[in-house]
């Protein structure tokens, strides 16, 4: 009998199915993440470890596509001055942080 602990037939299939799902995880948990040792693997969550996986999967790649300054400010990887739009306030054409007159990235002299 199904039901002789007293819970609805609901719950008991919730149960049931949660059990089945759970069967499921403990293969797709193995899943490797990079450099990660045993030890962080098992502190951090399934759910977490799948964010971080699809994060560092999506994450554009840092090497430049062309090394053309033209064509980096009309992809607007570079401003007009030649500071990069995201990431580190560094100069594309001077590779200081200061730009060809020695203002840096916010136009204050350094």
């Amino acid at each position: 009998m199904a039901n002789s602990h007293g819970l609805k037939s609901s719950i008991v299939k919730k149960q049931a199915a949660s059990r089945k799902l759970a069967k499921n995880k403990k293969a797709s948990f193995q899943v490797y993440i990079g450099n990660e040792n045993p030890q962080s693997r098992k502190n951090q969550s399934f759910k977490a470890r799948i964010h971080y996986f699809e994060n560092k999967k999506n994450f554009p790649k840092k090497k430049l596509t062309n090394k053309n300054p033209s064509t980096l400010i009309e992809q607007w990887i570079i401003d007009e001055r030649g500071f990069f739009v995201k990431g580190k306030k560094k100069n594309f054409l001077t590779w200081s942080m200061v730009d060809t007159k020695g203002l840096d990235f916010y136009g204050m002299p350094r």
